[in-house]
Order: C-alpha cells, then sequence, then structure tokens
C-alpha cells in the first residue's frame, strides 16, 4: 500500500553516520560533494546495499543530471510516475520542482489526478506522451513509436525510459519504508 498524503507512519530507513561501513561512508561523501551536494532519501534507502546504492548513483548521475534533457522535461516525466504509484513523497518533492521550471497550477493538477495534460513544447509533449503511454496503457502505438523517436531521438528515447525507470524504483523504495512527507 502506498503512503498517501496525510499519512505520517514510516519505517527506520536511515544508517547513522557512526554506524556506516567505509564504503558507505565513501559513497554518502561523494554524493555530498558530487553535482547534487545532498544525499537523497532514496540514497539512504540504498545504502543498505552498498554495491547497489554505487550502481543506482551512478545511473541516477546519468539520467537525472547529465541526460540531454531540459530540466522541464525530466520533472514532467518524474511526475507521471510520482502520480502513476501515488508516490505521495515523490510527488511532494517534485511538484515544488515542476513548478519552479514553470508548470502551471492546472498543468499540475492534471498530470496528479492522471487526466491528459497539455504542453505547448512538442518535446515535453512527446515524454509525456510517452511516459503515459508506458506507465499508464503499457503500451507505445506505432504514431507514438515514430513521434518519439522523430522528436527525442533514439537517445532522448532511452534516457526517459530510464528515468521512468529511476523513479519508478524511487517510488518502490519510498512505499516499502513508508516515508512521510515532510511537515
Amino acid at each position: 500500500m502506498s503512503l498517501r498524503i496525510g499519512e505520517t507512519a514510516g519505517r527506520p530507513y536511515r544508517i547513522a553516520e557512526t554506524d556506516m561501513t567505509p564504503a558507505q561512508a565513501d559513497l554518502v561523501n561523494r554524493i555530498r560533494t558530487g553535482p547534487r551536494k545532498d544525499l537523497p532519501v532514496n540514497m539512504e534507502i540504498w545504502l543498505h546495499s552498498p554495491e547497489f546504492a554505487e550502481v543506482a548513483n551512478r545511473f541516477a548521475e546519468y539520467v537525472g543530471h547529465l541526460a540531454p534533457m531540459t530540466r522541464r522535461v525530466k520533472e514532467i516525466t518524474i511526475l507521471v510516475v510520482a502520480a502513476y504509484w501515488n508516490s505521495a513523497f515523490e510527488w511532494f518533492w517534485h511538484e515544488r520542482l515542476g513548478s519552479e521550471l514553470g508548470l502551471t497550477s492546472e498543468q499540475l493538477a492534471t498530470l496528479k489526478t492522471r487526466q491528459f495534460t497539455r504542453f505547448d513544447n512538442e518535446i515535453e509533449q512527446a515524454a509525456y506522451d510517452l511516459a503515459v503511454g508506458l506507465m499508464e496503457k503499457r503500451n507505445v502505438d506505432d504514431e507514438l513509436h515514430r513521434r518519439a523517436v522523430r522528436v527525442l531521438g533514439h537517445q532522448g528515447v532511452s534516457d526517459l525510459v530510464g528515468l521512468i525507470g529511476l523513479y519508478t524504483m524511487v517510488a518502490f523504495s519510498l512505499d516499502f519504508y513508508r516515508v512521510p512527507v515532510p511537515d
């Protein structure tokens, strides 16, 4: 069961820095001195498996920060994933970022309720349509496939699929530990 807005019961997941193994402490230090600066909650969770956390961190750095997509395209995609999995914490965090990037309150509302959302930018619309096709419909018809490849390119499609996969893992991890939305 996903944690819904208003629920506060969380499960322990944090590892005290004094209890970290050298591998865990080293990864935390590299994340804090890297492009993100802060240790995201999902990485705190994944630290329980340092090898997985190491691989997931490199993957997250690429699809989240280095992949050649605009921040808005990334946030639209993440919000589709958060709404699909009803991930309250993920939605809480990324709704604010989407708003800061100019997503309107109407766009955010339709994304949250999983209704069709219109974007004026062709790339944003293609990314949204592809994310919805993969998440909601679990089908990419021939027309959407052609449009996604034409607008996003094969690399863009691959990067977007990776971003969807990453934030699905994040949603699952947050759900497993019932990470509450901050007050």
